[in-house]
């Protein structure tokens, strides 16, 4: 209210001085020439003139305080949820030099927001560098030089010492010349969600591997009465121990799938790259899952051409993927179907493109494809059976060796899953644990 009071008031004193004017004009008009009806004309065309000024006037002003009124309210939200909001946020220059740091930044990190401005974000000075110097290498490039929005999980220290896990969002304000002139960058403390998953992974694990064992035994036990060592059995029963042993398969594979995700998650997966030939591995792939195909009457057309090089990759991993991608289009396909396995080669990369003619995945739900334990609704009618691990793991396997994996997918048409090999070669990494494939 106080805006418009001032413009209110700025338009009373350009009404009065306008009056004034007007009041002049006609007194002089008629002062200097009483018997001219011109000048009297004259007169009167600026009284209408003025009249018609202050009507304008009149009619901005009210709309310029109307405007201005709502703008200073809107501000007024604005600055209450910036600075209301528990994600500590900071806006910088363009050399990352800290401007504006929201109350949270003391919350999150222990900083005041006097220790703050005019810092370097993310130095060790304050509550940065705990990651390696490549990743801020990679993160520069990308929010500045590239001038991209920036997403992912940084470790950070308070100013305790406390080393704490952040979602941290980095977006470049760009002016009219294509020059970044500001950051604003948004971090959300995720160390007891983080704790609270970790927690969960473990008991998952310490579960699967308890059960593990029991499961194992009953598998020899079935394979030992289903081959007549215990005595041949009559049609019945053996038909009744095919079902116990079918059962019993399923949940070894889901035993063994939440193992392999525990063992991924924990970061303490070995790589172990070797020269490999991928073409002798595929097949071997393809031998294990014949008996699979054969049942449905499927067959797989493969496409590996003629220079395919030895890289040098984990065999245990990449069969793994192969493995669930495979196994995936072999169970979600029709019976008498055709899969289609393609290998090629660009300048950096092998490219694997395996294609189904299935039942494909819904669209409203492609985004949730490689979630834990997804299974399109539309697959859950046509196979009960299922874990929904297997493109969830086949993810974060591809990614650990740096490769990408992606698909494509028409409900009833079918799929297409892609995935990429480094023709360099997969890096080593030092770890504990390995997967079951």
């Amino acid at each position: 209210m106080k805006v418009r009071g001032k413009i209110y008031f700025i338009f009373f004193v350009q009404f009065v001085v306008a009056s004034v004017a007007i009041g002049m004009i006609i007194s002089l008009s008629i002062f200097v020439n009483t018997k001219t009806e011109i000048v009297l004309i004259q007169s009167l065309t600026a009284v209408v003139a003025a009249m018609i000024v202050l009507i304008i006037g009149y009619v901005l002003a009210t709309r310029l305080g109307n405007s201005i009124e709502k703008l200073s309210k809107d501000l007024e939200k604005f600055r209450l949820a910036v600075e209301n909001t528990s994600n500590h946020i900071v806006i910088t220059d363009a050399e990352g030099t800290i401007l504006y740091a929201n109350p949270a930044v003391e919350a999150v990190t222990g900083f005041t927001i006097s220790e703050v401005i005019g810092k370097k974000v993310g130095s060790k000075e304050l509550w940065g560098g705990q990651m390696e110097k490549e990743f801020y290498k990679k993160l520069w490039q990308t929010v500045k030089i590239e001038k991209r929005h920036f997403e992912g999980e940084i470790r950070n220290k308070r100013k305790s010492g406390e080393i704490y896990i952040a979602v941290t969002k980095i977006d470049p304000i760009i002016n009219a010349d294509g020059e970044v002139v500001f950051f604003v960058a948004v971090e959300r403390d995720i160390t007891k969600a983080k704790e609270v998953d970790r927690m969960k992974t473990e008991f998952i694990s310490l579960a699967s591997h308890q059960l593990r064992t029991p499961l194992s035994a009953m598998k020899w036990f079935l394979e030992m009465l289903l081959g007549g060592d215990a005595g041949a059995l009559n049609p019945e029963q053996k038909d009744f121990v095919k079902k116990i042993n079918e059962s019993n398969e399923r949940m070894i594979d889901l035993v063994d799938g939440l193992l392999n995700v525990s063992r991924i998650e924990s970061g303490k997966i070995i790589v172990e790259p070797v020269l490999t030939d991928l073409k002798e591995l595929i097949n071997e792939v393809l031998v294990e899952l014949e008996s699979k195909l054969q049942a449905k009457k499927q067959t797989v057309l493969l496409n590996m051409g003629n220079n395919l090089p030895q890289i040098n990759l984990d065999p245990k991993l990449t069969r793994s993927v192969y493995l669930s991608l495979l196994t995936n289009a072999i169970k979600y396909s029709r019976h008498g179907s055709e899969i289609q396995l393609i290998i090629t080669k660009n300048e950096n990369e092998l490219i694997s493109r395996i294609t189904d003619k299935g039942y494909g995945v819904p669209k409203f739900e492609q985004k949730k494809m490689f979630d834990k334990f997804f299974r399109g609704t539309n697959i859950v009618q046509q196979e009960t059976d299922g874990t929904g691990l297997g493109l969830y793991l086949a993810k974060m396997i591809v990614q650990s060796w740096e490769g990408r994996i992606w698909f494509e997918s028409q409900e009833n048409k079918g799929t297409t899953f892609w995935f990429t090999l480094p023709l360099s070669g997969v890096k080593p990494k030092k770890g504990v644990v390995t997967i079951d494939s």
